[in-house]
């Protein structure tokens, strides 16, 4: 039996190795649904076999490891994250819920620990919305979340439907409903803040209390493609310009929401044809306003409506609006967070209770089962970028928290 806390090379070593998979120089493209992902999905199933875990992927990719436990028909500890990233994203982002999840367990092994519950890893599928412009697609499908019609005809920016990347998997679509569980006693995530609190408090760990959902649309703003040189500037109808009104609407109405948290971004603008001298004829935008307070978002999405309106009929302009999705803030369960707070106390960690900014996979989990959500410091508060980066000894100690916290879980089943 082995008493040691988590091991630290192991863990350096499976983030070293997971993250050669989708690395460019750009930084990290583990695109949801590409053959990158699979890979960093194959390496971690592998990983877990390793250890005598009994592997499976369900029918929308996600990817379980599963430690039966002595009762196994007892509900399910579940634990993990995702392995996607954004486009040029960083190493940690998911990566480090997931390969964490892992040597929590390895270590509960090697201790000769004998779970009372079953307790499982997974590794979310299209957990970015990088891609389709949808996030948290494998924890809302097992949550039943997912809204099928919804996001099956969604196409990426090469062209590729939704449902023709699910299917490249060897899945389905009409196989979606197969993915929804209701064994679950309890999840757990472990992630990087992604922002600079803990760091800027000199603090060691946060234990989120509710997390900021998105609501998020797809704008397009149709006008004339015409001539850039024999147009002249009165009779031209020109996308861009009312684009770029919208843009800073966005941007006015997310600063009117600042004291409720809420915020507004658009994040990507794409113009149509697209050539030095051709008037624009179209630009499509994707916006992602998200806050702690629904009425806050509401507030800003109606103004978005009228603002959008305005600028088209002032500019003799037509536009599409095109929702994705509007996710309601969730809050993770308090029992669970206590005990998070314990453990941080007896390994005399520092931490702090704090909202989270960013969407995750366990706003899914909390709809359907009591869920925590942890976070490790981020350094500089940098994410979705390559230069993205979290203190090895941060790192550790996150994975080591996990461990204890999940020891508590499996061998008590207290909430």
């Amino acid at each position: 039996m082995d008493n040691r806390l988590v091991s630290h090379e192991h863990l350096n070593d499976d983030l070293q190795a997971v993250n050669q998979i989708g690395k460019t120089t750009a930084g990290w493209n583990r695109l949801a649904y590409t053959e990158a992902e699979r890979n960093a999905v194959q390496y971690f199933l592998a990983a877990c076999e390793k250890i005598d875990l009994v592997t499976r992927v369900d029918s929308i990719g996600n990817a379980y490891a599963r430690w039966e436990g002595a009762y196994p028909d007892l509900p399910v500890v579940l634990c993990g994250s995702h392995l996607d990233t954004v486009r040029n994203g960083g190493p940690l982002d998911g990566t480090y819920g997931v390969f964490a999840a892992l040597e929590a367990v390895r270590t509960l092994k090697n201790q000769g620990i004998t779970p009372y519950f079953p307790l499982e890893i997974v590794a979310f599928a299209c957990e970015e919305s990088s891609r389709f412009g949808v996030s948290t697609v494998g924890s809302k499908a097992v949550a039943g979340q997912l809204e099928v019609d919804k996001v099956r005809g969604l196409m990426d920016r090469d062209g590729i439907v939704f449902d023709e990347a699910v299917q490249s998997w060897g899945y389905s679509f009409d196989r979606i409903s197969e993915a929804a569980r209701d064994d679950l006693l309890l999840f757990i995530e472990i992630h990087i803040e992604q922002g600079s609190t803990l760091e800027n408090n000199g603090e060691q760990l946060g234990i989120v209390t509710g997390i900021a959902a998105p609501t998020r649309f797809q704008v397009a703003i149709c006008g004339i493609a015409s001539h850039s040189g024999a147009t002249m500037m009165s009779y031209r109808r020109d996308a861009l310009p009312a684009a770029a009104e919208f843009v800073l609407a966005v941007e006015k109405s997310g600063l009117a929401e600042e004291g409720y948290g809420t915020v507004a971004t658009v994040g990507v603008c794409e113009v149509f044809p697209g050539a030095m001298n051709v008037i624009p004829g179209e630009v499509r935008l994707q916006v992602d306003v998200r806050g702690i307070e629904s009425a806050s978002k509401e507030r800003v999405v109606n103004a978005l409506k009228i603002s959008l309106d305005h600028i088209c009929q002032k500019r003799r302009l037509e536009y599409r609006w095109n929702s994705l999705s509007d996710e309601a803030p969730v809050f993770m369960n308090v029992g669970l967070n206590q005990t998070v707070a314990e453990v941080c106390t007896e390994l005399q960690l520092s931490y702090r209770f704090m909202p989270s900014g960013a969407g995750h996979d366990a706003m899914n989990m909390a709809r359907l089962c009591p869920s925590a959500l942890i976070f490790v410091p981020s350094r500089g508060g940098i994410s979705h970028n390559p230069a993205e980066d979290t203190d090895k000894e941060d790192l550790f100690l996150g994975a080591e928290v996990l461990g204890e916290v999940l020891k508590r879980q499996v061998t008590l089943g207290e909430i």
